[in-house]
């Protein structure tokens, strides 16, 4: 849902100090809302938006973890500021960082997406938001938006999605997902943003937790499917994903991935899924044959 930035932008100013005004609305920001600032002396910054959720983990926590990760030298723009207002918007101020979106998703792309997420190894900036049992809970059932329950309810393409992921399951036996790294929990090439050749910055990070760093992988190779990235690109995302902990543990992560997608289509884009089950499809089959 969509928070509008001219009521609260006075309350974070005088709560923190501040003296920013709006320049305008990022683009995006289905889940919330992004704005452009900049303070008197023309300095940008971002002021993301979100309503509070009960449970949700505190703002000015994040800000904590997402500066240490900056410090250590994780490409993630700094927080300068994030809390509650008392109306309950939620809300952080971070550094501007210039650079464009790594999308569309080509081999040359993949290959500076990849150097990101293997900076996850070992980098645990939350281990109490442990996306690991996330994962396991979406493939379960037990989330109380059931995405199975949901496939089924397309009929016989939903329910041609789910036999072909329980059979690449199936044939990959039980799995064990590592832990210990850094999950942003929303990587895909929208989120991280190139200038001259380089990534300049990974953004909406607000989800990060732990976990494995296959769980964006298999979040990146659904883009690349999804998307009909070039087959080059498509080949390094899974590759990689392969490559930290075998096939098993990237087809489990894809699977989620692909279930937790669908549930965010019907909210946001349902004209799309005709053609995204048909990609999901694709993928799962896909991955029951080796590279």
């Amino acid at each position: 849902m969509s928070v509008a930035a001219e009521p609260v932008l006075p309350e974070i100013n005088r709560t923190h100090g501040l003296r920013y005004h709006l320049r305008g609305r990022c683009a995006g920001g289905m889940q919330g809302g992004a704005w452009l600032l900049a303070d008197p002396e023309g300095r940008p910054a971002i002021l993301k938006l979100q309503e509070d959720k009960p449970g949700s983990r505190r703002p000015w926590t994040l800000l904590e973890a997402v500066n240490r990760m900056n410090a250590a030298g994780y490409p993630t723009p700094r927080w300068i500021a994030a809390g509650v207002t008392e109306a309950g918007i939620r809300y952080h101020v971070q550094e501007f960082v210039e650079g464009e979106p790594s999308s569309p998703l080509t081999a040359d792309k993949v290959a500076l997406l990849i150097e990101v997420i293997e900076l996850h190894a070992g980098l645990d900036p939350d281990p109490g938001n442990d996306w690991n049992v996330y994962v396991g809970s979406v493939l379960g059932g037990e989330r109380r938006e059931d995405s199975r329950a949901l496939l089924r309810g397309f009929g016989p393409p939903g329910n041609d999605v789910l036999a072909a992921f329980d059979r690449v399951l199936a044939e990959c036996g039980p799995v064990r997902l590592p832990a210990g790294d850094l999950v942003h929990g929303d990587l895909n090439s929208c989120n991280v943003l190139l200038r001259d050749g380089r990534v300049s910055g990974v953004i909406d990070i607000d989800a990060f937790g732990s976990g494995t760093r296959v769980i964006d992988y298999a979040w990146l190779l659904r883009e690349a499917y999804a998307m009909d990235a070039e087959p080059e690109a498509v080949r390094r995302v899974r590759r990689a994903g392969e490559a930290v902990a075998g096939p098993g543990v990237l087809a489990y992560c894809v699977a989620a991935t692909s279930f937790d997608i669908v549930r965010f289509h019907v909210r946001h884009a349902p004209e799309r899924l005709p053609g995204l089950l048909d990609r999901l499809q694709l993928m799962a089959a896909d991955l029951s044959r080796p590279l």
